[in-house]
């Protein structure tokens, strides 16, 4: 289980997500790790707010200068699932699309 003590406005949304989904059986380390650092970020740069709006969606979706886009389409995943889980329970949320960030090339030998 997580044992990250959140600290963001989304803070016990978050812990209940992760919640369900390992209870569900997925592992979901990667995008545990993910909301972390969201949580983090949002605890830094928005902390004041209720809503996950477009624009910290957007914010937290900003390809970063030394991260590869495979990265990027993993954190915005995890955000879009955390956001489905928001807006089933009521809570207004910013739903990205699943496809608004293209992966990387594929290799083909």
């Amino acid at each position: 289980m997580n044992k990250y003590n959140y600290h963001g406005p989304f803070k016990t949304y978050i812990q209940n997500f992760l919640e369900v989904k390992q209870a569900l059986g997925y592992k979901y380390l990667t995008e545990a790790s993910h909301l972390k650092h969201f949580d983090k970020f949002t605890f830094d740069n928005h902390n004041s707010g209720s809503v996950l709006t477009k624009e910290i969606v957007m914010d937290w979706c900003t390809k970063k200068t030394y991260e590869k886009q495979e990265n990027l389409c993993a954190r915005a995943s995890a955000i879009r699932q955390f956001a489905i889980y928001l807006d089933n329970h009521g809570i207004d949320a910013y739903v990205i699309t699943g496809n608004y960030f293209k992966s990387g090339e594929k290799y083909v030998s």
